[in-house]
């Protein structure tokens, strides 16, 4: 009827659509937000039918000709709110399940280095920390472009993009520069011109997870009770509130900062009937703040304790205010700190004279892309700022070659240790007797990762090589285990016992199902593997998600059904896992 229809036939459609939801709701069950999928599925069909101008309208938010259909098989603003509000019970228990980061700093400083890999899945998970974004945004649609030094102008959002501006500000938390460069050379190592966006994260978002595990998986207050292991999921969340911490003035609600950097525009600006009272407005800005787990991170001190505050970084060299909140900002701090002194820009450079013998080749001696001159005159400020006084050229680059000088006069004797205002130690180069070959490697090594001082560069190197260590040993225990008799697995407690378990369940499941005929087949559960293997639910859970695309490209191929598994006789009874671990294809002898 759908495609047949033409905009004369609205009420008829209705009809339709309310009995179809009616059908949803009563014979098959379905009901809150379980509705999201199912109406998705019907919308994204109707899109496929041609449009003409009998059966299209113009959608007055997009301003674009849209299938009648579009127009009623949906559901009202106040139907999608409630869906989307959670309750009270569920609130609380995300609340009680908040993400407490002690060290954004840390965090970012991981990031930094992966964006300087040459492994392409290390690029997207320090581009996805660095901005927030999803992982088809950074593969396929994103566009980014350096505006400010920590802000870069974003374009290609995939969800909502109905509802989203063409391009809008947002923060990074490194240089702009080193975000775009990495966002270049990870285009040019993987094309996915060719792909679909929902093929983009099929395709690659095991690689990318696992690059995101081995790089943050030691740290589990970023797993959350539900999960096991990290993935590039949960570094969005991550982002919006390092930079919320970082950037977000003070007079504007965290809510609107992150709704704001993240393109939520459902929350900058719920689609509501006239008339609704700003509370109920605010209201619903809750629910689709809870939605999108705004409250999933917070900061917190070394003791735990949540650190509220925003915008500890605004005023520091080379760091602004977002454009859209800059109006605001200046008119709290005209209120709030009138006596402050406002962030200087970096002066506009000048042309210097030079004498005639300077000019013959036609160039300077120092020639400095326009990124690393921005650098530089962030740096100038800071010392103008420290000695009270307008740094030059001159005296910049004098400062530069006094610190090398006095490195190479001093011959790498420790001159004492340097302690920071909050008590930490950082450590140079000058403080250490090293080879020349040596400190040069170190030297270009700090360069590239930005690292502060030469303790926090090692330290860096440090866990980066302890995680590829540990790695090392995971993979030596699990070639232990793929060693093993499965009747001497069931037995053993450790995670990896229990990973091997699901392991091969999941692929015996696989090979029965494409051996037998449809009743006879299994669709692969929790439940189902528990029958088989035993095991948490939490860990099976784990296991399946980490495996969900290859499991439901299986139940796809062969139309394998949930209602498959009411069988009169148990799973257990049917299935047998071989004992011998050769018989899995991944399987070693058994070890003596």
């Amino acid at each position: 009827m759908v495609r047949r229809a033409t905009i004369a036939q609205e009420a008829e459609l209705q009809a339709l659509w309310e009995r179809e939801l009616d059908w949803w709701k009563t014979q098959r069950g379905i009901s809150g937000d379980s509705l999201r999928k199912p109406i998705t599925q019907v919308r994204h069909l109707i899109k496929g039918v041609s449009v003409t101008e009998e059966n299209s309208w113009e959608n007055p938010r997009t301003e674009e000709r849209e299938h009648i259909g579009l127009k009623v098989f949906n559901l009202s603003e106040g139907e999608w709110v409630a869906m989307n509000a959670r309750n009270q019970g569920v609130t609380q228990e995300r609340l009680s399940q908040q993400v407490f980061l002690k060290d954004p700093d840390g965090l970012v400083e991981r990031a930094v280095s992966l964006l300087f890999s040459p492994a392409w899945a290390d690029l997207v998970v320090g581009i996805a920390v660095c901005t927030g974004r999803r992982l088809a945004e950074i593969m396929k649609t994103g566009t980014f472009t350096v505006k400010e030094p920590y802000t870069v102008w974003f374009d290609g959002q995939v969800k909502g993009r109905g509802r989203e501006q063409k391009r809008y500000e947002i923060p990074t938390l490194v240089r702009a520069f080193l975000v775009v460069e990495a966002v270049a050379r990870l285009r040019a190592l993987v094309d996915t011109t060719d792909l679909e966006i929902e093929q983009v994260s099929q395709k690659y978002g095991k690689a990318v997870n696992e690059a995101a595990a081995r790089s943050y998986g030691d740290l589990e207050e970023l797993v959350r009770a539900t999960r096991e292991k990290v993935s590039v999921h949960n570094f969005r969340g991550m982002y919006a509130r390092i930079a919320t911490f970082w950037y977000g003035p003070p007079s504007v609600a965290d809510i609107t900062y992150m709704a704001q950097i993240q393109g939520h525009r459902f929350v900058l600006e719920p689609r509501v009937e006239a008339g609704t009272s700003a509370e109920e407005v605010e209201q619903i800005r809750h629910h689709y703040a809870s939605h999108a787990n705004y409250a999933d991170y917070k900061i917190a001190d070394k003791d735990g304790n949540i650190d509220g505050r925003q915008g500890v970084r605004l005023g520091q060299p080379g760091v602004t205010v977002l454009a859209v909140f800059c109006r605001e900002y200046e008119q709290w701090r005209e209120k709030t700190h009138p006596e402050q002194e406002q962030p200087v820009a970096a002066p506009k450079q000048r042309a210097r004279k030079k004498a005639a013998k300077e000019n013959k080749t036609g160039y300077s001696t120092f020639k400095p892309t326009i990124q690393t001159r921005a650098w530089g005159d962030d740096l100038r400020e800071g010392m103008r700022r420290e000695l009270g006084h307008e740094i030059k050229d001159d005296e910049l680059l004098r400062r530069v070659f006094a610190v090398y000088e006095q490195q190479e006069h001093h011959g790498g004797q420790v001159q004492g240790s340097v302690v920071r205002q909050d008590g930490t130690f950082a450590l140079s180069l000058e403080q250490l007797d090293l080879p020349a070959e040596t400190h040069t490697l170190l030297q270009e090594g700090m360069a590239l990762t930005g690292a502060a001082d030469l303790l926090a560069y090692l330290l860096g190197a440090g866990e980066r090589e302890a995680r590829n260590v540990r790695s090392q040993a995971r993979r030596h225990d699990r070639e232990r285990y793929a060693a093993m008799l499965t009747s001497k697995l069931a037995g053993m407690k450790v995670p990896e016992a229990g990973t091997e378990r699901y392991r091969r369940a999941v692929y015996t499941l696989i090979q029965w199902n494409e051996a037998h005929r449809p009743l006879e087949q299994w669709y692969i559960t929790t439940l189902s593997i528990q029958k088989l293997v035993g095991g948490r639910k939490e860990a099976i859970n784990a296991y399946l998600d980490a495996h969900r695309d290859e499991i439901e490209e299986h139940h796809r191929k062969w139309e394998i059904k949930p209602s498959y598994n009411r069988k009169a006789e148990p799973i257990g009874q049917m299935v047998a896992i071989a004992e011998d671990p050769t018989a899995f294809p991944w399987g070693m002898t058994v070890e003596g």
